[in-house]
């Protein structure tokens, strides 16, 4: 498993792979309707935050298996949180005008840290 300082390392090289895959990559590629199971564009989005998370663990430990477990659970977690924050805004037809709306995405942030926090513990 990772040292301490890895374990930091690791946390904060995954905060910074979600910075470039909720922000950067969205700009280009904007993610669809993340509440239509059929719209691509919402797996092509938790993809890229998988594919991404992956890459960061096995630069970090070198292990395949690690990685593509890692990167596979952040793809699957990465949408269910995106499509239950995406129904919750669609249901209350939340804006960027709502303070609701900015309740809603601080705590689908904290879930998606939450689960960067989780695989540091699990490759710890």
């Amino acid at each position: 498993g990772l040292g301490t300082l890895e374990s930091l390392v690791l946390l904060y090289c995954l905060l910074a792979k979600h910075a470039i895959a909720d922000l950067l990559i969205q700009s280009i590629r904007k993610p669809g309707d993340k509440t239509n199971f059929k719209d691509p564009k919402g797996y092509l989005h938790a993809l890229d935050h998988g594919i991404l998370t992956a890459l960061v663990v096995y630069f970090l430990t070198y292990n395949v298996s690690d990685a593509i477990i890692v990167g596979v659970a952040d793809t699957l977690l990465h949408y269910t949180i995106d499509y239950i924050k995406s129904t919750i805004s669609k249901r209350n037809k939340l804006t960027t005008e709502h303070k609701k709306f900015w309740a809603l995405q601080a705590v689908d942030q904290l879930a998606h840290y939450t689960c960067y926090f989780g695989i540091a513990i699990y490759l710890l």
